[in-house]
């Protein structure tokens, strides 16, 4: 090898040049994206939305139990009884409540032998809305909540 090899590749021009103009290329190229990235709209402001009791309706429901119970009650979020019954006879039942709360709270307590798994099956059919069905499952007595949508 020549020892001129190392000139065909060597660096020309001032290494602190080069550096300093790559900075700045890269900083003013910054500064558009920048921009672009911020958000320049203004959140839209209006009457504040304030929570307030639930519309007062009769609201039809179905309730399945897997199982024969020993009592069966519904709460809303306030911790009021919405509908219970004691002893019942019957593993399906079908009442009204008198509004649709945001959350119901289902509580029952089983009769007869233990079983590895217990179900209920809850719908509402709130009058123009959807019919809503959730599935409450435990091991043991059911006290769950159920949130609408």
């Amino acid at each position: 090898m020549s020892p001129d090899w190392f000139k065909k590749y060597a660096v020309r021009g001032s290494p602190i040049l080069r550096t300093f103009l790559t900075a700045l290329g890269l900083g003013l190229a910054a500064l558009p994206l920048w921009r672009m990235s911020q958000s320049s709209v203004k959140p839209l402001t209006g009457p504040e939305i304030t929570v307030t009791d639930p519309i007062q309706m009769n609201v039809p429901f179905s309730l399945q139990l897997s199982s024969a119970a020993l009592s069966v009650r519904l709460r809303d979020e306030n911790g009021l009884v919405l509908w219970q019954v004691k002893d019942p006879q019957d593993t399906e039942f079908a009442a009204q409540l008198t509004r649709l709360p945001r959350q119901i709270a289902l509580e029952i307590s089983w009769s007869g032998p233990p079983a590895p798994r217990y179900f209920a099956k809850l719908r509402l059919d709130a009058p123009e809305r959807d019919a809503l069905t959730h599935v409450f499952d435990a091991a043991g007595s059911i006290d769950d909540l159920w949130e609408l949508p």
